[in-house]
């Protein structure tokens, strides 16, 4: 928050920075966002002070192309401005090129290459025409207000094809806005651990655009302030106050791993359960197993996409069921293989398939060595996919030992 909000004020002062964030799953990814433009919109105050940006945010999706982004960007600025006369005027000025194109029986979907190019030269020609506009200091005399900036913020980058090209889209961006002498101008990307491996494959030199700004799991310390704050609110609000023991909250931080998401769906469900004020461990278990439990939400959420859409074939699952014996732990191809029924290709062609599409991870340096992600995935494969080895889950507890479910 300090970098960003540092970044906001150099931004504003023509010196722009660019950032990347990434992390994990359900770590707060998209929570920083939403934060970070509430703060550059003026809504919220961090510690400087107040600043106003025009702020658009956008999803990248799989089917994303760069002439749908730089649509979706041309539309996301018309809908912040339009409230005007003159802005509708300044807007269909600047930003007529792709009207003007459209207009010659060319759909986007259809442009060439050559013309990709020259679109993309109009697209940053007018981001510069429109940036450099609203922060003119007669600015609010078209638009309503004088902005400091303009940010883009482009979620879920991970998900970009090799179609969208996105580290050579938002480097020509960025380059062409600065010859046009606009330096008012912010990117910030977010995705997945592998958006860096995205953005390398498009362009190698796209990563020296960004700093970035990787989101690590919470400590256990940060875990138990994050609890203790929602029951303190609870209680504000409800007016009854609910507490946690200490078998309680370990058990919390274990499941929870330290993700945001799971720890407030884990509280969330446990507090549903209690019936005596006092969260223990086995409010924590209670609500965290069953078929609306933590565990099973979380799932839906996380997880299930990855199980049942991106592998096709129960062969490769079986592999999943197999790591998850072993929770988040390291296992060799060979471990796998000694459990598997099936061929060699088989076995093969899951373990590159689940690799590729992310849904494993492979131990840097050592080849034939893979884990699942987290410890919550396991749990949901067992509990919910697979009913014969439900009885045989057991959830570790940082309490000491081992509880069944």
């Amino acid at each position: 928050l300090d970098a960003l909000e540092a970044a906001l004020h150099q931004t504003s002062n023509g010196q722009p920075k660019n950032f990347m964030i990434t992390g994990e799953r359900g770590i707060g990814k998209t929570s920083i966002l939403d934060y970070i433009r509430h703060v550059a919109q003026g809504r919220l105050q961090f510690s400087r002070e107040k600043v106003k940006f025009l702020v658009v945010t956008t999803d990248v999706e799989p089917g994303t192309s760069q002439l749908t982004l730089l649509k979706k960007i041309q539309r996301g600025i018309s809908r912040e401005l339009a409230g005007k006369e003159a802005a509708r005027s300044f807007l269909k000025d600047a930003w007529g090129f792709i009207t003007r194109f459209e207009a010659g029986g060319v759909k986007l979907r259809d442009v060439q290459a050559e013309e990709t190019e020259l679109l993309l030269d109009d697209f940053a020609y007018s981001m510069a025409k429109t940036t450099c506009r609203l922060t003119e200091s007669d600015a609010d005399s078209v638009f309503g207000a004088k902005y400091d900036g303009v940010i883009l913020l482009l979620d879920e980058c991970d998900k970009a094809s090799k179609d969208l090209d996105l580290g050579t889209f938002v480097k020509l961006l960025l380059e062409r806005v600065q010859r046009q002498e606009c330096d008012k101008l912010m990117v910030i990307v977010a995705g997945l651990d592998n958006l860096r491996d995205v953005l390398y494959a498009s362009h190698e030199s796209s990563l020296r655009l960004f700093d970035e700004l990787r989101l690590g799991r919470l400590s256990t310390e940060e875990v138990e302030k994050v609890v203790n704050v929602c029951l303190e609110k609870a209680c504000e609000v409800g007016g009854k106050q609910t507490t946690i023991d200490d078998h309680g909250m370990a058990s919390l931080v274990g499941l929870s791993e330290g993700y945001p998401h799971f720890i407030q769906q884990l509280g969330y469900c446990a507090f549903d359960v209690d019936s005596d004020g006092v969260i223990g461990e086995d409010d924590i278990i209670g609500g965290a197993v069953g078929p609306r439990g933590a565990i099973a939400r979380i799932g839906d959420r996380y997880y299930r996409d990855d199980f049942y859409r991106k592998i096709q074939k129960e062969s490769y699952r079986r592999v999943l069921r197999i790591m998850a014996d072993r929770f988040d732990l390291w296992i060799t191809k060979d471990e796998i293989r000694g459990k598997f029924e099936g061929k060699e290709t088989t076995l093969n062609n899951a373990i590159h398939a689940l690799r590729s599409r992310d849904i494993i991870l492979s131990q840097e340096g050592k080849k034939g060595v893979y884990r699942l992600r987290n410890k919550a995935f396991a749990y949901w494969i067992k509990l919910y996919t697979h009913k014969d080895d439900a009885s045989g889950l057991f959830v570790d507890s940082i309490a000491g030992g081992k509880v069944s479910t």
